[in-house]
């Protein structure tokens, strides 16, 4: 093939990719702005093609030890401080307690778990915002050591499955932090100038499982045990997580990638501890996932839709029986390739969003006959010059 046709295939190719983003852009400004495909709209938003990696990894060997869940059930508060009394002698590095105790009841217990936290420098206590409030625990529990961090999971714009988490909000004196951030800063996993510089924007979880990944502990055992070597310099993690039929128990259950099901999810699969702990060890093990974004992800779909219309304008000049033939065999292992490849670099902890580039490569391939017709359009009326004619 001439020098000629060669710059003709790839002007030919290059024109048709910018095409394709033009129609893209057209059907996806359609797409969300018509009110009846809201429904459509969010199921595709609950659904990650990278879901499938964190539903099907169960990684204890990527746990930290160092890390422990207490499953508070529905214990009252007497119950609760004498666990806090019996989890601060072991001399952990840090305690979390994943709970908000709204209101004043009986003042005698109530006394006795205040007494419980107060006398532990270790402990870091919830609270969350709620529309423009925050909610904390009532004033009576507030003691000068207690540290405390947001338990908000749901992030502006991830819908309902829990992908990613922000560990620090605002600046100097109105600066907040994660639960699992401020834990992780207790335990001195991390110091303030990583949590400054790393944890600021919305940073994919790294989920290594649900609860049976960690080591954890009911409370009642906790309170049957004198002596727990496993919390010794340990970070424990107090909430609920199940009590019962686990399988229908919704209570501070959240949709998460871990879920077996990634489309039409019925049933939150994750507990909000349980989602704390994995952060925790993601922050402890500094083994963040890095999200390629938006811009690259484009000129990376841009390439991708280049190199196959090349490869698809040749075969269809060739012989375009062969072309419709193989068309949809081309589409199909492209896609495979592209998500193999989506999940080999979420290995290394670099999450690339392989949607667009799927889609905008098998939307090119599609826009070959379209192309074909607006060039011999212009060949008719300009003399247009194609690979194709």
């Amino acid at each position: 093939m001439s020098w000629s046709r060669n710059k003709l295939l790839y002007r030919d190719a290059f024109l048709c990719t910018v095409m394709t983003f033009i129609v893209a852009g057209l059907l996806y400004f359609t797409f969300v702005n018509l009110s009846f495909l809201d429904p459509f709209e969010n199921t595709f938003k609950d659904f990650k093609f990278t879901d499938y990696y964190y539903s099907k990894r169960f990684n204890k060997e990527q746990r930290s030890d160092k890390i422990i869940l207490v499953n508070i059930k529905h214990a009252d508060r007497y119950q609760l401080a004498q666990a806090v009394n019996k989890i601060s002698a072991q001399n952990p590095r840090a305690v979390g307690l994943d709970i908000i105790f709204k209101d004043r009841k009986l003042a005698f217990t109530d006394s006795i778990l205040k007494a419980s936290i107060a006398s532990n420098d270790h402990i870091v206590t919830a609270y969350f915002h709620e529309n423009d409030s925050v909610v904390n625990s009532d004033a009576y529990f507030k003691t000068d050591n207690a540290q405390k961090g947001y338990i908000n999971l749901n992030l502006k714009g991830q819908n309902s499955v829990i992908r990613d988490f922000i560990g620090v909000k605002g600046n100097n004196n109105e600066k907040e932090y994660a639960f699992a951030t401020k834990l992780a800063l207790e335990a001195g996993f991390i110091d303030e100038s990583y949590a400054e510089k790393e944890l600021k924007k919305p940073i994919p979880i790294n989920y290594i499982g649900n609860k049976d990944v960690f080591l954890n502990f009911d409370i009642d055992e906790i309170l049957e045990q004198d002596d727990i070597p496993a919390l010794k310099d340990a970070v424990i993690l107090m909430g609920y997580f199940g009590y019962g039929n686990t399988q229908f128990d919704i209570e501070d259950k959240h949709f998460t990638p871990l879920n077996s099901e990634w489309v039409g999810r019925a049933v939150p699969d994750t507990y909000g501890v349980v989602i704390h702990a994995n952060i925790l060890n993601m922050l402890a093990k500094k083994n963040l996932i890095y999200r390629v974004s938006v811009f690259p992800t484009y000129v990376l779909a841009f390439i991708s839709c280049f190199l196959i219309l090349v490869f698809s304008i040749r075969l269809y000049k060739r012989n375009s029986f062969v072309f419709d033939i193989t068309e949809k065999i081309v589409q199909l292992l492209l896609s495979v390739v592209l998500l193999y490849v989506a999940i080999l670099l979420l290995q290394t902890n670099i999450y690339l969003s392989v949607v667009p580039i799927i889609l905008l490569s098998l939307l090119g391939i599609e826009m070959i006959d379209y192309y074909e017709y607006l060039v011999t359009y212009l060949n008719k009326k300009f003399k247009w010059e194609s690979h194709l004619l």
